[in-house]
């Protein structure tokens, strides 16, 4: 049994209006970081969305636990979305399943599969 390790992210930019959130760039840009870090073996991380908000600019992901380290230094060394300044908060993480709309976020919060 693969276990898992859940993350609730918050992206912030210098300039929200000239990006395109969408769960796919997000996940681009996550497996790009993990390439540049970490070399081919990052990249292949099986990295799956659960939530995303585009109003908040919320994602709660998760990986493979043997992948928690990588992928969270990764996150936290992304300073580039679709070329515009950003940074990605960790708001939480936990091995059991995370969802922003139990905080009460939960205003046009999409699932993702």
């Amino acid at each position: 049994m693969i276990r898992h390790h859940y993350f609730d992210v918050q992206l912030k930019f210098r300039d929200f209006d000239s990006v395109v959130l969408t769960p796919v760039f997000f996940r681009g840009c996550v497996q790009n970081s993990l390439e540049r870090f970490f070399g081919e073996i990052g990249g292949r991380t099986n990295l799956e969305i659960i939530k995303f908000s585009v109003q908040h600019r919320r994602v709660v992901f998760r990986v493979p636990q043997e992948f928690y380290e990588r992928a969270r230094a990764a996150i936290t060394l992304i300073g580039q979305y679709q070329e515009v300044p950003c940074h990605f908060q960790v708001l939480k993480t936990s091995k059991t399943p995370l969802d922003f709309e139990k905080d009460g976020d939960n205003e046009n919060c999409e699932e993702s599969s």
